[in-house]
């Protein structure tokens, strides 16, 4: 028997850095919305003798180890499984900001416990956006290094995304180092103002109002490398988005639309956008 489970990913409607910890981690202040089943995991318990974990991958290559090969390891430590074959449908670029493969972590954790195993595993352990993507919340507002997670009361409606995934890549890791370097160990906001700010764009979807390009502290360092994310953002406000941005540390853009009028229109002119590789559209 094999079981189906989906994936989901997710994108920062806002995203703050207001301090850094004793840990090395850095102080996060955002709002998540989720992207529901992006990405499947078919997985089929394997009872034969000698047969080992594995994975096989289909779509977009993910360089390096898998992050659910670290799950099972892990789980393997803790809980009394046999051996699982995992089928991964993979569509989102590794690198894009959009927590594909948190989001494959924490399906396969949410299946571990519906599986009724004891899994003692945190879903902390294995990066920062899959605590949001192993709750069930559609909007959150998250805090710490992204452990902390708080659904966001009555939420706005949730809009149509549409979300365009660049040719370039951006690690974490490069994108926070760079980010440390422009600002010398400044934060502008702290976490406060950051609370504030959100509150205010929250009410601004809730009431469907223009709000413009969405606050993510990565923008201008990204923007000083790849100034093409412009001729985006100024189509966005052009075929009527609600608010635009960037999502997590990159590469990944998005817009939000409430109205749908010219959506298919938008949607065939951005072929004219040639550094563009992938496109979602999800209602």
């Amino acid at each position: 028997m094999s079981f189906f489970v989906q994936s989901d990913a997710k994108i920062n409607i806002s995203l703050r850095i207001t301090g850094k910890r004793p840990d090395g981690y850095h102080e996060l202040r955002s709002v998540f919305l989720r992207l529901s089943a992006l990405e499947s995991l078919t997985i089929t318990p394997q009872y034969d003798h000698n047969v080992r974990n594995s994975l096989s991958v289909h779509g977009e290559t993910v360089q390096g180890k898998n992050i659910l090969d670290e799950v099972l390891a892990r789980a393997g430590q803790t809980m009394d499984l046999p051996p699982l074959h995992i089928s991964l449908v993979k569509n989102i670029p590794p690198g894009s900001g959009l927590g594909g493969g948190s989001g494959n972590a924490a399906a396969l954790l949410s299946w571990l416990n519906r599986m009724g195993g004891r899994n003692s595993l945190l879903p902390e352990e294995f990066g920062s956006d899959v605590p949001f993507l192993f709750s069930d919340a559609l909007w959150a507002s998250v805090s710490g290094r992204g452990e902390i997670i708080t659904p966001v009361a009555s939420p706005p409606e949730t809009p149509v995304v549409l979300v365009a995934v660049p040719s370039w890549k951006m690690s974490t890791q490069t994108a926070f180092s760079l980010i440390d370097e422009a600002r010398g160990g400044r934060f502008p906001l702290n976490g406060g103002e950051a609370e504030r700010e959100r509150d205010d764009l929250l009410d601004g979807l809730r009431e469907q109002r223009h709000v413009g390009l969405l606050p993510n502290d990565f923008l201008p360092v990204l923007l000083n490398l790849y100034p093409r994310y412009s001729e985006l953002f100024s189509a966005f406000s052009d075929y009527g988005a609600a608010g635009w941005g960037i999502t997590g540390s990159g590469s990944a853009c998005f817009g939000l639309f409430y109205k749908k009028n010219g959506l298919g229109s938008f949607l065939r002119d951005m072929t004219r956008y040639d550094w563009i590789r992938k496109i979602f559209c999800l209602e």
